[in-house]
């Protein structure tokens, strides 16, 4: 029998450095964010971050809220729906093909429209969980959702980068009319009163026609008329508050609004004026007040109590409060800076005791706690490329763009000294092993040593001893774990490993295609291992300099290699996001870690090898532990076959099937496969074939059909009919024989009666022509009448108990108002009274 060697599994710990990666919303008494996969509810006048939600490794794209609920749309495709400030989803939707741009709840927020890049605009049911209908038409990507005004929600208005703009009726489920708007691309759409204006700066004006039953299908429900464009440039977005428009691209344009009364005075005057004119244009009626220059570089804005108050989130992770003056001048108020960089994070270090990483960035070093993952020190320096820790890991040494290093004392938070090293950018720092001294490699191909020294009032310096001049640029450096070898790599795809005593050539390592970008050497100096920008990671022996093994390790250029301290093991990330582990003695890949949604850029291994710290262009910094579950490489081939077999099994739908609000998935597919065992099972008790009964019936105690029942209503109401559609024929004779069980019992009428539909819709022919069912549909015929009059009966009864109970509380309050009142007046009464005897 052959051993299987065990590993174990490192795991996803914490993640922190983000503060805005997406859209924002302006709640009461919070901001709420989208942090990639993650929602952060901040509390900007404390400085403090309120509740963290994570779900689903997708990232957020777009967010909205109703009274009680959060909706947020995935990179996946999907929708899912939270209670505010709370940890987990109730809902999950899951109908696009693609990333989802815009989610938009109705005013009574139990509908929710969702737009995505497949083109499509979804419309839910949030309380019943399932999708409605689907609105196909565009020809882009849908970029912006709007309800207009005055139609009880029933027409949406939606802008494509087709260039396009839409007007659909939902109670008819139709496009009754498409605005065209150049060549121009439409990134943003709202309605202002009776107006609707594009991010082109284009105007319609819009009135109803023909309501209720005097219109037909087809009509069009508003009559919609250019009426001219906007002053100013074209803009990405825009809300509304207050009566002011805030539009933004670069810089953020401010629009007044005219009420009808102010309208009314401007055209009175506009007529004095000797204009024959009946109407106001579109800039006289939204007018441009004035030009912001932008802060920075704007991702979304966000407006608050009519204007007086803004938010901004900037390209760079990075979330501002303004108040907006009286001449529209930002006044900087609430600033969320301290949780993250705003550039990227080119290097990590965990100190000696592994309880802190620091985290260097163009123009900021931050020292983070490990266990709250919050900031400890911020420290403003240069462009850093490279860093390293002092001993007593009270100060650190950071290697920038322009050449120069940096100490930084990490307590004070200042920068102790900077030394003008080398000509050229510094790309990597390497610690001696006894730590008290490092070298430096540059772009001006020189390795420079360095030497720690102590200064003046305690602090920390550093000197230099001597220079080593190399032929090419120097990439990385490393020591041997026992200071006796030096590793250098050049720009000419070689790596050069040298004494450290007298700086002379031990061997040279070449066979990479591409310069060699880091490189790392094992605990018991045996191997040295070098990743390179061809994706190839190559392990080789420290005795000879023989070429173990050349591993394409990622789908782009390799960043970082890392061995754990006391093995062969080592960690490497690269250009292909994936952070991926493998074993140097047998060669063989443990495991690939997946989070971040861009390039991984740093990593670094505490002393210990219980974890791991990376960092991304993605700005998030994830930290990764060691668990005590074992992996087994056969175990873990096999689940990455399984799901490239499933990602083949999720194909998309033929032509001639039934359109859904939904799409298969896994889990529609899993459901379909319970349902059809469930049957089969039921199928068993009836034949009587078996002459022991069932063991999954004999331990819940249930009969066949009560068990069907029970994994039918297992199943999520936004994925049911996606699993019904799977289903063969004869199995859905079987379940709508089943159904009129069901309904005779009055067991889960709603349910029933929605897959009865959706069964009789996709196999109406079929089931028509199948002689056995005729007797079952003549008893849904009558069951189906009974059934749906005592549930319309229930909700009437419910309703007009609810109206009752509205009435009372209104009752009661008002009574309550006027003994507070009569209370009030007595005792002013009293008041006076003693004042008149007291005077």
């Amino acid at each position: 029998m052959v051993l299987t060697h065990q590993y174990l599994r490192y795991s996803p710990l914490s993640r922190w450095g983000l503060v805005a990666t997406g859209p924002a919303l302006l709640l009461s008494d919070c901001i709420v964010t989208a942090t990639l996969e993650g929602i952060t509810y901040w509390h900007p006048r404390r400085n403090e971050k309120l509740l963290e939600v994570t779900e689903g490794d997708s990232s957020v794209t777009a967010l909205d809220n109703s009274a009680t609920d959060l909706a947020a749309g995935h990179q996946d495709g999907v929708v899912r729906i939270f209670p505010l400030k709370s940890k987990s989803s109730t809902v999950v939707l899951n109908g696009h093909t693609s990333p989802v741009t815009i989610v938009l709840f109705d005013t009574k927020g139990v509908r929710l429209c969702s737009g995505s890049q497949d083109t499509d605009i979804v419309v839910w049911d949030v309380v019943g969980q399932t999708g409605l209908f689907r609105l196909r038409g565009h020809k882009g990507p849908v970029t912006d959702l709007s309800f207009i005004p005055g139609h009880e929600d029933e027409v949406l208005a939606s802008s494509s980068r087709d260039t396009t703009i839409k007007l659909w009726c939902l109670d008819s489920q139709h496009c009754f009319e498409t605005l065209s708007n150049g060549r121009d691309e439409v990134t943003g759409v709202e309605v202002c009163g009776d107006l609707l204006v594009s991010s082109t700066q284009r105007v319609w004006q819009f009135a109803s026609v023909a309501q209720g039953s005097k219109r037909k299908a087809g009509d069009k429900v508003v009559q919609c008329e250019l009426i001219g464009s906007l002053k100013g440039n074209k803009c990405k977005k825009m809300t509304v508050s207050g009566g002011w428009l805030f539009a933004h691209s670069n810089g953020i344009q401010v629009y007044k609004i005219l009420s009808e009364e102010e309208q009314a005075k401007a055209l009175k005057k506009k007529k004095k004026k000797g204009s024959d004119e009946e109407s106001l244009c579109a800039d006289e009626r939204i007018r441009l007040v004035k030009t912001i220059k932008s802060p920075g570089p704007l991702k979304s804005i966000r407006v608050k109590g009519g204007g007086s108050e803004l938010c901004c989130v900037f390209s760079d992770n990075r979330l501002q409060m303004y108040k907006v003056g009286e001449d529209f001048t930002l006044q900087p108020s609430h600033s969320l800076q301290m949780f993250g960089h705003r550039a990227d994070v080119r290097a990590v270090c965990f100190t000696s005791d592994s309880s802190r990483v620091l985290t260097v960035s163009d123009g900021m070093a931050k020292m983070w706690s490990c266990k709250t993952c919050h900031s400890i020190v911020s420290v403003e320096c240069a462009a850093g490329l490279c860093a390293v820790l002092a001993p007593g890991d009270q100060f650190a040494v950071v290697g920038t763009k322009k050449g120069s290093l940096q100490v930084l004392d990490l307590v004070a938070g200042t920068i102790s000294s900077t030394v003008s090293a080398h000509t050229g950018s510094v790309w990597d720092l390497a610690m001696r092993p006894d730590k008290r001294a490092f070298v430096s490699a540059s772009a001006d191909k020189d390795v420079k040593f360095w030497e720690f020294a102590l200064q003046g009032q305690g602090s920390l310096g550093i000197t230099h001893t001597k220079t080593l001049r190399m032929e090419e640029d120097v990439l990385a450096a490393c020591y041997s774990p026992n200071s006796t070898l030096l590793a250098v790599a050049l720009l000419d795809c070689t790596a050069k490993v040298l004494f450290t005593d007298s700086l002379k050539l031990f061997i040279s390592l070449y066979g990479h295609k591409l310069p060699i970008t880091t490189m790392d050497i094992s605990s018991d100096n045996s191997l040295i291992v070098t990743g390179s920008a061809d994706k190839n990671i190559k392990i080789w022996g420290l005795d000879f300099g023989d070429c173990h093994r050349s591993i394409f390790a990622h789908d782009d250029a390799v960043m970082r290699v890392r061995f754990v301290p006391k093995t062969h093991m080592f960690f490497s990330v690269g250009k292909d996001k994936a952070l991926k582990q493998w074993d140097g003695d047998n060669f063989q890949h443990i495991q690939t870690l997946t989070g971040h949604k861009a390039e991984v850029l740093g990593l670094d291994v505490s002393g210990s090898g219980e974890f791991l710290v990376t960092s991304s262009h993605d700005k998030s910094i994830r930290l990764w532990e060691r668990t005590d579950e074992p992996l087994v490489l056969e175990d873990e081939r096999e689940t990455a076959r399984e799901k490239e077999y499933e990602e083949t099994l999720v194909e998309d739908k033929e032509e001639d099937q039934v359109e859904t609000t939904g799409k298969r998935t896994m889990e529609t597919l899993k459901g379909a496969e319970r349902i059809m065992e469930a049957l089969q099972i039921w199928r068993e008790e009836q034949s009587g074939e078996e002459e022991q009964r069932n063991v999954i019936l004999t331990s819940l105690d249930c009969t066949g059909s009560a068990y069907v029942l029970f994994i039918v209503s297992k199943i999520r109401p936004s994925e049911m009919e996606e699993a019904l559609l799977v289903l063969p024929f004869h199995y859905v004779v079987d379940l709508v024989k089943l159904i009129a069980e069901w309904l005779a019992e009055g067991s889960h009428i709603e349910l029933c009666m929605r897959s009865l539909v959706f069964l009789l819709k996709v196999h109406h022919n079929p089931v028509v022509a199948h002689k056995p069912l005729v007797a079952v549909m003549e008893q849904l015929i009558q069951s189906c009448e009974g059934s749906l009059d005592g549930v319309r009966d229930i909700i009437g009864f419910n309703l007009a108990a609810m109206k009752l109970i509205q009435l009372d509380l209104q009752e009661n309050s008002t009574q309550l108002f006027t003994d507070l009142s009569g209370k009030v007046k007595s005792v002013k009464k009293k008041k006076r009274a003693v004042l008149k005897t007291l005077s």
